[in-house]
């Protein structure tokens, strides 16, 4: 233990931890889940299909603005894509699980934090590039990625 005390200073705070010697032991690591899901193959698809629902969602709407239950359609359309949202949110954390469980077994890691709700971590503990790039793997790989 006192070897990897000394070792991790060393590493520095710029330093990427995707470029961690074989072996070091990271107990904790960051994931950006906005970059993910804004940078990743799976979370584009999703955020491109959540816009084309909202602007269905939008042009049906405007099409009914005149009609007297309008504010009740409005406000189910409302919930309709809340429920949209929360289910692409769900479906791309399922598929981000087992990368985590992976990149966690690797790196004998008990906690991943978001890091996007952090006032501050060193570089060296931010996975998110692995993610996206295992995730992206994943997608390009498998046949039911769209």
């Amino acid at each position: 233990m006192l070897g990897l005390l000394v070792l991790l200073p060393a590493l520095g705070d710029a330093q990427s931890s995707a470029t961690l010697p074989k072996g070091v032991i990271q107990r904790t690591v960051v994931v950006s889940l906005q970059r993910v899901a804004s940078e990743s193959i799976e979370g584009r698809a999703a955020g491109q299909r959540m816009q084309a629902l909202l602007q269905k969602m939008t042009v049906d709407l405007a099409g009914r603005q005149k009609e007297p239950d309008f504010p009740r359609l409005a406000q189910q359309s409302q919930s309709e894509y809340g429920n949209a949202q929360r289910q692409a949110q769900a479906d791309l954390r399922a598929k981000m699980s087992p990368v985590l469980a992976a990149i966690a077994s690797e790196r004998g890691t008990d906690v991943i934090l978001n890091a996007d709700t952090l006032v501050w971590s060193a570089p060296r503990l931010d996975v998110t590039n692995e993610v996206i790039s295992k995730m992206d793997a994943a997608s390009t790989s498998s046949p039911s990625a769209k």
